[in-house]
């Protein structure tokens, strides 16, 4: 089933405690939580806890803990179709067409301000700006900006994207992930 993943955090004995508590959340928020949102549960999780969760698809990120397996395009048009029938959705702006953005490969697309937020979201979508970027990507373009700003003069080979060890510039790589142009990171 497309969403077996849910079915099993929601139905797994394994998992208790805390990581109860965060396996409940992401059923009840379709797989995609904010990690500031559980921040304080984070702290508390155990290693056995997080490998737990780790079995059952979920990925703990710097900005998102996530199931990947649920922002393919069947899961999320699922997902996003369950949303609208419990929120009368179906006719609201944006219904099917960011999953079709998702289906179609896109890892970012400019935010048409005309559809409901939560579709981006339901698609595997962060909105950031103008643009709403897949978390999974989301989470590779921050494995690659953190060593540019962690970087500091004099220590080491500066690291691609490395300026003054407090901010970046942006790099072929960082665009190329995002699916964006040079003018796509004005916004």
């Amino acid at each position: 089933s497309l969403l077996k993943p849910l079915v099993d955090l929601k139905n797994a004995e394994q998992i208790t405690g805390i990581g109860r508590g965060i396996a409940f959340q992401l059923v009840e928020h379709f797989g995609l939580i904010n990690r500031r949102d559980i921040a304080e549960e984070m702290k508390s999780l155990d290693q056995e806890g997080r490998a737990a969760l780790r079995r059952l698809g979920v990925r703990f990120g710097a900005y998102h803990v996530f199931v990947p397996a649920l922002i393919k395009p069947a899961p999320a048009g699922l997902v996003t179709l369950l949303w609208a029938l419990r929120n009368d959705g179906k006719d609201k702006p944006g219904f099917g067409d960011v999953v079709h953005a998702l289906a179609s490969g896109r890892t970012s697309v400019v935010i048409d301000p005309t559809f409901d937020k939560a579709f981006y979201k339901l698609a595997g979508y962060r909105n950031l700006g103008r643009r709403a970027v897949r978390v999974d990507i989301l989470e590779r373009l921050a494995d690659l900006i953190r060593p540019a700003t962690n970087w500091k003069p004099g220590l080491g080979q500066r690291p691609d994207g490395a300026y003054d060890g407090q901010s970046f510039i942006v790099t072929p790589p960082m665009m190329s992930i995002l699916g964006a142009t040079a003018d796509d990171m004005e916004e």
